[in-house]
């Protein structure tokens, strides 16, 4: 009998397709173990130098080999899926740092939720993924790896904090992996390396064992190259499923009959609009229409109400302080006051943490700004609703962010993703195109626990423009 096809090189594939390879005997898991590792020894610290990652797993082909040695009939759904964690989600057998060197030697004693239900699912951690200290910063420079570089322009950032994670897939290191998002921190990263993401409702995914900056907005998701691979990650790790999967709403939807609202200005916190995003944005709206959709173009949000319902520096002191007092005896530091006092942290960290130490751990029941921002996240739920109850629409779309990655060290403007993580509402990032070679992505915002309809979406919205492209690397 002759012997089987060569699949394509394992780096290329989505994770049907590696799934398929590995049950036809096209590929073993040491290929793909070996063909990832491959990749970042090319591109990571040479070459052009991504800097990525922070850890790389050194068991990961010894664990390789025994997947293959003892592979039965039926594979798990992520069987010998590689798979790269931002450096805040713990990893019982890998330090788990934050990007400090403050925590560059703690491995902690447990893996977090999302970690240990990937292991059940037949994964392969690859690595620790580079992120903004604390993940407290979108600028995608960490203190232990410096400044993360664009794969599509090495010159440029990659936003943050989830920017390790993101680079990791847009260039090709492992087909799936998971960050966190509190303020923007997958939707940036994911626009500026054109890679697919989605920020589920909070409360989806657990949070256990994360480094949290504040859990009323922090939540875990994933990034991919196509929308039915981060479909499959969130099938993966959340707490609910629909009946039929995620990722079968990724492959079977369709814009027809579908409402679409676009917001086209007034959502960023600073920086003026770049022309380039605003006509990709427009040609998406466009998009939308040809493929069914109806679209209705929508004023932004209320902007002190959209700017004052972030409880990012209320909680941080308080949710910090509890990870680490839970953390076991060989935790570095047991509260944010003692990590605040290391001074373990970029610059950028600690714009925010000199801000959030400010605000003790205790008595937020009582602090009247916060009580306040709270209720404004109540008034920018309703207001929300409304909008969509009163256009009857199925999701609001917007630019992720209105300005191309800047030249690292630049202060990043035109960021749009607030809306999403001030609700607790889901939002998916999917690649729209290019202006001037650099990346953007349209937004989807969708109702409480509507990741169903939002795969849906934009999958159909990916089947039919198929804007993104491998950066050249």
């Amino acid at each position: 009998m002759a012997p089987p096809a060569a699949a394509a090189p394992p780096h290329t594939l989505t994770l049907a397709q590696l799934h398929h390879a590995l049950a036809n005997h096209r590929l073993s898991c040491t290929d793909i173990i070996r063909s990832a590792l491959e990749r970042i020894a090319a591109f990571d610290r040479t070459g052009p130098t991504l800097h990525a990652m922070i850890t790389v797993n050194p068991d990961a082909m010894a664990e390789a080999r025994d997947k293959d040695a003892h592979r039965g009939a039926a594979l798990p759904p992520a069987h010998c899926v590689p798979v790269v964690l931002k450096d805040n989600i713990d990893t019982a057998e890998l330090p788990t740092t934050g990007g400090s060197p403050l925590f560059v030697d703690w491995v902690p004693r447990e893996d977090a939720t999302v970690t240990a239900r990937l292991r059940q699912a037949g994964a392969i951690i690859l690595g620790k993924g580079n992120l903004d200290d604390f993940a407290a910063a979108v600028y995608g420079v960490s203190s232990l790896e410096g400044a993360m570089r664009n794969p599509y322009a090495t010159e440029r950032t990659v936003g943050g904090s989830s920017g390790g994670p993101a680079t990791a897939v847009s260039a090709g290191y492992v087909p799936l992996a998971f960050g966190t998002d509190t303020g923007g921190s997958l939707r940036i990263p994911a626009a500026f390396t054109s890679v697919v993401t989605v920020r589920p409702t909070v409360g989806l995914v657990s949070r256990a064992g994360t480094m949290p900056r504040a859990l009323t907005q922090d939540t875990p998701g994933p990034l991919g190259r196509t929308v039915a691979d981060v479909a499959t990650g969130l099938q993966l790790v959340a707490g609910v499923l629909p009946e039929r999967g995620y990722a079968w709403h990724a492959r079977h939807g369709s814009l027809h009959g579908k409402r679409i609202g676009i917001v086209r200005s007034g959502l960023s916190l600073f920086g003026e609009d770049d022309p380039g995003v605003l006509a990709l944005l427009d040609r998406a709206a466009a998009d939308l229409r040809r493929l069914g959709a109806a679209v209705v173009f929508l004023p932004a949000p209320d902007r002190d109400l959209l700017g004052g319902s972030s409880v990012i520096t209320f909680e941080a002191n308080r949710d910090m302080t509890g990870y680490l007092r839970a953390a076991g005896p060989d935790v570095p530091v047991r509260s944010f006051a003692e990590l605040h006092a290391s001074g373990a942290y970029t610059p950028y960290a600690k714009e925010a943490f000199d801000r959030e130490i400010e605000v003790g751990p205790d008595g937020l029941e009582s602090n009247v700004d916060y009580q306040q921002a709270l209720r404004n996240r109540d008034s920018l739920r309703e207001q929300t609703l409304d909008v969509m109850a009163h256009e009857r629409l199925d999701a609001i779309g917007y630019a992720s962010a209105m300005r191309p990655p800047e030249p690292i060290g630049v202060e990043q403007g035109g960021v749009f993703t607030r809306w999403s993580e001030n609700t607790g509402f889901p939002a998916i990032g999917v690649p729209m195109g290019y202006t001037r070679s650099l990346p953007a992505s349209l937004e989807l915002l969708g109702r409480p626990f509507a990741e169903p309809l939002l795969f849906e979406l934009a999958g159909a919205y990916e089947r039919h423009t198929r804007h993104r492209v491998d950066p050249p690397l």
